[in-house]
């Protein structure tokens, strides 16, 4: 009898153990990356940030049941075809919803992969130039000539030359261009038999610069982020997607994050209405720079952005890990001496007051916003210890800017509403 007894919980050990090896072998599989280059098949949910009832972390959970009814407005209103709306508080997750379909028939889930075009700019490339810059590797007072040559600077009014520095496509103050279309960019070189991302950053170290009407104001460009992204590159040796996944993605295990989905990574991504899953909607990323670029191309998730925001809340580091220093993540909060009237941070834009995506409430001193042309957004405000993500699958031109910013600015105002 004692030897059966023994036999049988001999056999539910090891029954036990060959349950847990299939259970790693399996999370090794579904973790492998996200990248083109890579086989990743998202199979296995895995949460990693902890989850919790909004009441836990000070915020009243009825509140926020406010942005279920506001979001769907906005789908059967067609702002956007669906989203996956997420609050952090601290380093966990109070809320995170998926609303409408992620295609004909299929609800969307908050594990969905967005295209989330110009967030790319604050969570890739500000945070790498801020790493290169604590690791002395460059200096915001850099001229881009020097790491780029023949980058041309600007002319004022009485035709004296001023160099670009680091700093001016940091702010958007470079005086370049908002953008250029590729077919701009043909015409440009009619010549070229395979028109890409060289005639791309020739166009950009050479073309007109462009006057603000208001001495230090900011003109938005993609082209300063497109040059950003060059200039790491130039100084690491690594292509942008390698620099961001060994020095951003991988610490901060954000595994769902990426340039270049892979196909299996691709199916599970929510497509625009211009492009299919797992394409970048942005046509300079995605024709000129083959879907790797400073000014868009990133696909992420709801979650995998918490983390970041989390991670800038924790005044740069996440679970140990320190992506950041403190005094980096300071300067991010700060809009440079000299750059007031750019209303820019390091990467961001700073919502000193009112401003739309951020809402009427959450603006302040100690808050940060950036935007997607896909209807993506990131707010972080350290004063209360918050942020707010909004992810979409909206494109130009199938809802008004006023739409899509009235849907982020009163989403903010319930969050902001529910801080007790």
């Amino acid at each position: 009898m004692k030897e059966n007894m023994r036999v049988s919980l001999s056999l539910v050990v090891w029954a036990m153990l060959f349950i847990g090896f299939v259970a790693m072998g399996i999370y090794g599989i579904t973790r492998r990356g996200a990248g083109g280059d890579t086989e990743a098949v998202v199979a296995v949910a895995e949460h990693r940030m902890a989850r919790v009832a909004p009441d836990s972390v000070g915020l009243d959970g009825r509140d926020l049941e406010r942005i279920a009814p506001l979001v769907e407005e906005h789908v059967e209103r067609g702002t956007i075809p669906a989203a996956v709306v997420a609050v952090v508080r601290g380093d966990k997750l109070a809320y995170i919803e998926a609303f409408g379909e992620r295609c004909e028939g299929v609800a969307m889930t908050p594990d969905a992969r967005f295209d989330v075009a110009s967030l790319t700019k604050p969570v890739v490339v500000a945070t790498a130039v801020m790493q290169l810059v604590e690791r002395g590797a460059l200096r915001l007072s850099e001229r881009v000539e020097r790491i780029i040559p023949d980058f041309d600077g600007w002319r004022d009014e009485e035709d004296r030359r001023h160099a670009i520095t680091i700093l001016d496509l940091m702010t958007h103050t470079s005086k370049l261009p908002s953008y250029v279309s590729p077919e701009r960019l043909q015409r440009e070189y009619p010549d070229s038999a395979t028109l890409g991302r060289e005639e791309l950053m020739d166009y950009i170290a050479h073309c007109e610069r462009v006057l603000p009407d208001e001495e230090g104001a900011s003109r938005y460009s993609c082209l300063n982020y497109i040059a950003l992204g060059a200039v790491v590159e130039k100084i690491t040796g690594m292509t942008l997607d390698e620099y961001a996944r060994e020095n951003i993605f991988e610490l901060l295990a954000m595994h769902d994050t990426c340039y270049t989905p892979c196909e299996e990574y691709a199916s599970l991504c929510v497509s625009t209405a211009a492009t299919p899953c797992g394409v970048v909607n942005d046509p300079l990323a995605r024709e000129m720079m083959g879907g790797v670029s400073g000014n868009a191309g990133l696909f992420s998730t709801a979650e995998d952005l918490a983390i970041y925001a989390a991670m800038l809340l924790g005044g740069g580091t996440w679970q140990g890990v320190e992506v950041l220093s403190p005094l980096t993540v300071e300067a991010m909060f700060t809009i440079p001496h000299g750059y007031d009237a750019s209303e820019r941070t390091l990467g961001w834009r700073a919502a000193r007051s009112v401003y739309v995506a951020a809402g009427d409430l959450l603006a302040g001193d100690d808050t940060l916003v950036h935007t997607g042309a896909t209807g993506t957004s990131i707010v972080v405000n350290r004063e209360h210890d918050i942020a707010v993500i909004i992810l979409t699958n909206r494109t130009l031109g199938t809802a008004t800017a006023t739409d899509i910013h009235d849907l982020r600015s009163k989403v903010c105002n319930i969050v902001a509403a529910a801080i007790k």
